[in-house]
């Protein structure tokens, strides 16, 4: 991975590609089906997507990157940075859906004809989808960027809301995604997105996901920690600080370590409780893994 200053795009031993997530200075890679077994490769094809670029510059300029985002001290997450969050949310959704059906139709397995309705898209179906994830992937991003901005909303918190409620909260597992496995061949200064899972177990999906997301929960809520003991808010009481306290210690001891996992804290539940069905709604598990990103 390339390190937060680095810009997407201008070295060929840190490409982008599906699931492995677009930020500020974006590049994606171009998917080529490569026969009927459902085989990617992709090697130097990479396009700057200049107008997602420009407006996460705008966000990034303006709210700063996502690893300096701070929670609200007290630990609530105030209901109209909710509704800005479900805002965004269902600004994507035009562009969501039609990615959406894109990966589905590159996740079909033959395998699976005899017990399906609908009849399997054929190769040269696969081909042309394949060939339409870059400019599908371009605009979940712009949609997603240009509503941030409409929303007053930095990525930071946008990914602060993200985990805490679909993953903490909720349940959902940060494994979710389409069944293509991801690797990136730094040596050779190439990336490969490519076959259904087969090396590639749940278990180590999983893993990988848990990682990316304490690299970016881990400084937000050591921001937090830091805000609360400077203040002097009344309300703020003793044990919510040695509650904030033993999560980051548990997190920095654990890169595993989905945050809040052992215990929910009760003013998180009382800040999502009223938005539980909106949220539900509003999560889709095969974007998923485009929605955790590392890079900004």
């Amino acid at each position: 991975m390339a390190t937060p200053n680095a810009k997407p795009g201008r070295s060929t031993a840190s490409k982008w590609l599906i699931g492995c997530g677009i930020g500020c200075g974006v590049a994606i890679i171009l998917a080529i089906i490569l026969g009927v077994s459902g085989f990617f490769f992709v090697k130097n094809i990479v396009q700057d997507f200049k107008e997602t670029e420009i407006l996460m510059d705008a966000i990034t300029e303006r709210y700063g990157k996502a690893e300096e985002f701070c929670p609200d001290p007290e630990g609530v997450i105030r209901p109209e940075r909710l509704e800005a969050f479900l805002f965004v949310r269902r600004a994507m959704v035009p562009a969501a859906e039609k990615l959406e059906n894109s990966l589905n139709i590159l996740s079909y397995d033959r395998r699976e004809e005899e017990f399906e309705e609908e009849p399997s898209p054929g190769a040269l179906t696969k081909i042309r989808t394949g060939f339409s994830l870059a400019p599908q992937i371009a605009e979940f991003y712009r949609s997603r960027n240009q509503s941030l901005l409409e929303a007053e909303m930095g990525l930071g918190e946008y990914y602060f809301i993200y985990i805490i409620s679909y993953f903490s909260w909720l349940g959902k597992s940060p494994a979710d995604g389409p069944p293509f496995q991801i690797v990136s061949d730094e040596d050779e200064g190439r990336s490969i997105v490519y076959r259904r899972r087969g090396r590639e177990t749940m278990e180590d999906r999983l893993d990988y996901m848990l990682k990316r997301i304490r690299r970016q929960i881990l400084p937000m809520l050591q921001n937090q920690y830091a805000k609360l003991t400077e203040s002097d808010i009344p309300r703020v009481k003793e044990s919510w600080r040695k509650l904030l306290a033993a999560e980051i210690d548990a997190m920095e001891s654990d890169r595993f370590r989905l945050p809040w996992q052992d215990r929910f804290p009760e003013v998180l539940k009382a800040s999502l409780a009223f938005f539980r069905k909106r949220l539900e709604d509003s999560y889709n598990s095969t974007l998923n893994p485009l929605e955790i990103v590392l890079e900004q």
